[in-house]
């Protein structure tokens, strides 16, 4: 069994009620500037969970779809993104989001309203002019906007 097969096996044994595999799968192939993104390292699988559950009850509570524009990053990968160094995405347990009709405002501002309720701990970053929100679940809270 190949590591993407694998991934989906561990990943559909979660149940999560709104996501599928290959929303993450078809992402750890993708390509930038000839540089091929990978999937992760089996150990950081889990770090996904608790960030995703958090997106797919958001999923739930808006009855929208979600677009999972970027998920786990290879270091390679998240230089030709422009991703910080450090960044969640490298850890597997970040999550670039968009809800099509759904203000990344909005969504963003629900997001804020759980944290502060302290429904996770994590990072959430405001994009308005790309039009999606950055939500980690790192373990302390941090918060920014980008473009």
């Amino acid at each position: 069994m190949n590591s993407i097969e694998a991934f989906t096996d561990w990943f559909n044994s979660l149940g999560f009620r709104h996501f599928s595999a290959g929303e993450f799968t078809s992402y750890f192939v993708a390509r930038r500037k000839g540089i091929r993104n990978s999937v992760p390292s089996r150990i950081l699988w889990k770090n996904l969970v608790p960030t995703l559950r958090i997106v797919d009850d958001l999923r739930e509570h808006l009855g929208r779809p979600c677009h999972i524009l970027s998920s786990f990053r290879s270091p390679d990968y998240n230089k030709t993104v422009g991703g910080a160094p450090l960044s969640q995405h490298l850890k597997f347990n970040a999550l670039d989001i968009t809800f099509p009709g759904v203000s990344p405002v909005r969504v963003h501002a629900i997001l804020r309203m759980w944290r502060d309720q302290g429904k996770f701990t994590g990072g959430l970053g405001l994009y308005r002019k790309s039009g999606f929100v950055h939500i980690d679940t790192r373990g302390n809270n941090a918060d920014w906007q980008g473009s």
